[in-house]
């Protein structure tokens, strides 16, 4: 079990709600139990924030300022000082012990971005599938460039510097700010840190969430990649491998989301959910 001190790393986790989620003390209690020491926002709208208070008291509970999740957001990282790395986490998901790996590779006072496995749940908790991700950061950007995502939020920490560098979330997106954020920081050459492949962290798939909404998630990654100028002008054979070994890599994913699900792609399976 790795350890850390208050002086030498203060890890920030932002959580965006309603305040109706009935999952929500579930991913309290799993902020709180991290083995390091860990400030937890809860952004609410302004009629929920006494009760949330009253209800985590362990928790910082801020109004969101209006303007959407990705706002929400970015007022949580405005609202504590002394954080070195962050987190956000929505208000169904979960954070595992083994998140500490994660956090073991964020000690540094540069800019990087590091990320662990993430297995997907369904409402009761019960695993239903896995996200795939690219043990292989050093291609990350050959993946970006095929519009191909190697990282997602769960289980993925920045350190201060990176926002310092890049500045906020773009909340201009609805349903992609993260992704747009996780593309933006490796399109900058922010270095990137596979800490593992094992879980570090749940993301529930449940009715009504925003995945579900795959027409206007797709328009929306459509919308960040030609922000960011992606793919690129001409796939090299360095593109062709950096695919192939992604793919090979996450072959035990693709085999699980297959027996569940069919021959669907992980898009469909996050707009299905359970």
């Amino acid at each position: 079990m790795v350890f850390f001190s208050p002086e030498s790393l203060q890890v920030l986790v932002v959580t965006p709600t309603l305040g109706q989620s009935p999952w929500l003390p579930l991913t309290v209690e799993s902020v709180a139990r991290l083995p390091f020491p860990c400030a937890h926002v809860l952004v609410a709208p302004a009629g929920a924030v006494a009760e949330l208070t009253a209800r985590f008291p362990h928790t910082r509970v801020i109004p969101e300022p209006g303007g959407g999740m990705y706002a929400a957001i970015n007022a949580g990282l405005a609202a504590v000082e002394n954080w070195r790395a962050f987190t956000y986490i929505n208000d169904d998901d979960l954070l595992l012990p083994r998140f500490a790996e994660v956090m073991a590779l964020a000690r540094t006072a540069g800019p990087r971005i590091v990320y662990g496995g993430v297995r997907l749940i369904n409402t009761q908790g019960r695993r239903i599938g896995a996200i795939p991700i690219s043990p292989f950061p050093s291609l990350n950007r050959l993946l970006y460039a095929q519009r191909i995502e190697p990282v997602f939020q769960h289980g993925t920490v920045a350190t201060r510097a990176v926002v310092e560098q890049l500045g906020p979330f773009d909340s201009s997106f609805r349903f992609c700010g993260d992704s747009e954020f996780l593309a933006r920081a490796c399109v900058a050459g922010i270095p990137f840190f596979c800490a593992t492949k094992k879980v570090v962290a749940a993301f529930r798939l449940r009715a009504g969430q925003l995945t579900k909404n795959l027409p206007v998630m797709l328009e929306e990654h459509h919308r960040l990649y030609d922000k960011l100028k992606l793919p690129a002008d001409r796939i090299a054979p360095r593109h062709r491998w950096a695919r192939l070994a992604f793919r090979t890599a996450n072959v035990p994913v693709y085999a699980e989301r297959v027996a569940r699900h069919g021959f669907i792609t992980f898009g469909e399976q996050l707009a299905r959910g359970e």
